[in-house]
């Protein structure tokens, strides 16, 4: 037997199966209540609407408790791409649509609406007074002023969004949640004249987030973290991720008058891999033609926290376009933090170009431009071809810290010298920029196409502009694999061919490619050491109180001076007793900033499991765990577990490690309500 029930209009039908607590679907035809059949839905149900319908929003995503996704999708279609796949715009006429209004975007989440699926649907402007956001994961404004607000567990998987052709749009997803997954989706015609337009951007949402497999046009940034102020007290995005996607501009726009500026933007966001995208077609316009810009932006003079960090951009083909990265190390209009760990890497990089720029709007040509003093950038292993006449551009800027850029490294890259490979503002090219502006810098094992060996240090190689060509396959063909009578094959301080690992670079274009274990580290000299002498051994359990030894700096960063709880340890670390389970110490008064350093000894290769054990009196913040530098977890968050000294265990599955010593930092993301990030008794690694 079933039950049907209407709700709303008599074109809106209800079907549950009669066996309590299973999940039931409820299809909605045309003309029907969608906002009622969201209001009915229980976790696990499955909201169908019916294919070619239009529904016009805004349409509200409520808060309704539970672990199991409520999906809403179009009707089921043979012919609709299956799980995995990208969608197109070709699949239109079998999805159902929903619109955005002048009352708001098509679909918009509650303060703690968790584990909404959208699949298989067509979001479209209503008018060309819409919503500036077709759809909105989480609050971007002071609606969403605290993290318990935030909507967490949302997806959206092959859905087709757009712009009208004729005026465009301002904005596809607003990405402001929780833990998040946007993929095998398809944005178009996000565009607009004298203002920002992006396929997906967050600014108030701590994530970690997704985004995979989706094909992402817009013209001012085709994605963008950052740009307005977070209304969330030190809330910087993190644990973001952009894999496999085909991020591009039509060409035809350089003919038109969209105001276009870069593909990637990031102005405040951390822990971020940029990996196996195809990334082409921008330039100067609206700007000079960057393509992936970091640069923190103190926007409103708000959030002076606003940070790039530790971001990882590797085995990308970057094709076609104006000039690649512009790097920042220092907001110039208002105070910010530095930006700081930069690994770019394992990029093919071509068609970069004088000639993308539109008329009055000159091109660089240039793989990277770098100022104010950022730190810890390296370069390695990319092939680049540009005809701009300085292939890196280094500067001066505006910074609190000096114009140098301390850890500055460039290595076994394929590069070429149209007039200067790398300049120094004010100072000339060479050594007298490294000189100036990256003191101690590691200079190795690079070509330099048509330079002059005077000019730089030794240990590099400098081909004639023809012979590095020759090198290549068939640089006509954009196949820059070294041929095997190139002297840059197995040249590399790592023994690897210069330039480009295809073999990694083709598996993660395909998705085939498996996370690599984080490398065990050489020593580094003034580093943190294991606290009493050895280092723990994993797997295994090691108490947080038992941080490395080092001192401020070295082996932990505390923002307040003295140790609160006034036991265990004399430094600046707050420590307290703990009534846990066997008894001991915890790490107490946690501020967001702060990180704490822990020498371990790994035993065997593998992908483990993360325990921590946490307290928090309210709504805790969020925190990550670094390996070796990397960040592992992504942003976990802490919930609220009764007290402070009421403890939860919470998990991290799927990390990978590989053997022998290495160091973990947990690292402080964010307060909670509480004014805390949570109690810390112990991490465990099984």
């Amino acid at each position: 037997m079933k039950l049907i029930r209407a709700i709303g209009l008599s074109l809106c039908v209800v079907v549950l199966a009669a066996r309590a607590g299973s999940a039931a679907t409820i299809t909605v035809n045309a003309g029907g209540d969608l906002q009622a059949a969201i209001d009915a839905a229980k976790p696990g149900d499955t909201i169908v609407l019916q294919a070619g319908a239009t529904f016009t929003g805004p349409y509200r995503l409520r808060a309704k408790g539970g672990t199991t996704y409520i999906t809403i999708q179009s009707a089921p279609n043979g012919a609709l791409p299956p799980s995995g796949t990208r969608i197109t715009a070709a699949a239109s006429s079998m999805l159902a649509k929903i619109k955005s209004s002048t009352a708001g975007s098509a679909v918009r989440t509650d303060a703690g609406a968790t584990y909404w699926r959208l699949q298989l649907l067509e979001f479209l402007p209503g008018s060309s007074t819409s919503s500036a956001n077709l759809v909105e994961f989480g609050g971007g404004g002071t609606s969403q002023s605290t993290l318990s607000a935030v909507p967490q567990h949302l997806e959206m998987d092959r859905c087709y969004l757009h712009g009208d052709p004729s005026y465009g749009q301002r904005r596809g997803l607003a990405l402001n949640s929780g833990e998040a997954r946007v993929v095998n989706s398809y944005f178009a015609d996000f565009k607009g004249v004298l203002q920002d337009t992006q396929a997906i951007a967050g600014w108030n949402g701590p994530g970690p987030f997704l985004i995979e497999n989706n094909y992402l046009e817009a013209a001012g940034e085709n994605v963008m973290f950052g740009g307005t102020d977070p209304s969330i007290p030190y809330l910087v995005p993190s644990g973001i991720t952009l894999r496999r996607n085909l991020i591009s501009k039509p060409l035809k726009w350089m003919s038109e008058s969209w105001t276009v500026k870069n593909i990637i933007e990031l102005k405040n966001a951390e822990n971020v891999l940029i990996e196996g995208n195809t990334i082409e077609h921008n330039w100067s316009a609206g700007q000079q033609g960057y393509s992936i810009v970091l640069t923190p932006r103190n926007q409103s003079n708000t959030a002076p926290w606003s940070v790039v960090k530790n971001v990882t951009i590797q085995n990308n083909v970057i094709r076609d376009l104006a000039a690649v990265f512009d790097i920042l190390g220092y907001d110039d209009i208002y105070s910010s933090q530095q930006t700081q760990d930069v690994l770019i890497r394992n990029n093919l990089i071509y068609g970069v170009s004088t000639a993308y720029g539109i008329p009055n709007h000159a091109s660089p040509g240039r793989l990277a431009i770098i100022g104010a003093g950022p730190k810890n950038i390296t370069f390695d292993h990319n092939t680049a071809d540009n005809n701009g006449s300085s292939t890196i551009f280094i500067y001066g800027g505006t910074t609190p810290t000096g114009v140098q850029i301390l850890g500055f490294e460039l290595t076994n890259n394929l590069l070429r010298s149209n007039a200067y490979a790398v300049y120094g503002d004010k100072y000339g090219e060479g050594n007298v920029a490294f000189s100036h502006y990256t003191p101690s810098a590691i200079v190795l094992h690079n070509t330099f196409a048509n330079e002059s060996a005077k000019y730089y240090p030794v240990g590099n190689d400098f081909p004639t502009t023809a012979q590095w060509l020759a090198d290549f396959a068939s640089v006509s063909a954009a196949n820059y694999q070294l041929v095997s009578s190139s002297l840059s094959n197995n040249a590399g301080t790592d023994g690897k061919d210069l330039g480009v690992d295809f073999a990694e670079l083709s598996a993660a274009l395909s998705g085939s490619a498996t996370p690599a274990p984080t490398p065990t580290p050489s020593p580094s000299p003034g580093g943190s050491t294991p606290y009493g002498g050895t280092p723990a051994p994993l797997p295994g359990t090691v108490q947080f109180e038992n941080y490395d030894a080092g001192g401020e700096g070295v082996a932990y960063h505390d923002t307040t001076s003295g140790n609160t709880g006034g036991t265990y340890r004399s430094n600046n670390v707050d420590v307290q007793a703990t009534t846990d389970a066997g008894g001991g110490y915890i790490v107490g008064w946690v501020q967001a900033g702060e990180w704490l350093n822990y020498t371990v000894k790994v035993a065997a290769a593998g992908t483990y499991a993360i325990d921590v054990r946490i307290a928090s009196n309210g709504a805790g913040g969020t925190f990550h765990i670094e390996v070796n530098g990397v960040n592992k977890t992504g942003m976990l968050t802490v919930p609220n577990t009764g007290g402070w000294q009421t403890w939860q265990t919470i998990t991290k599955t799927g990390v990978a490690l590989a053997a022998g010593q290495q160091v973990i930092r947990v690292v402080m993301d964010s307060i909670g309500p509480s004014g805390a990030v949570a109690n810390f008794n112990w991490f465990a690694v099984r």
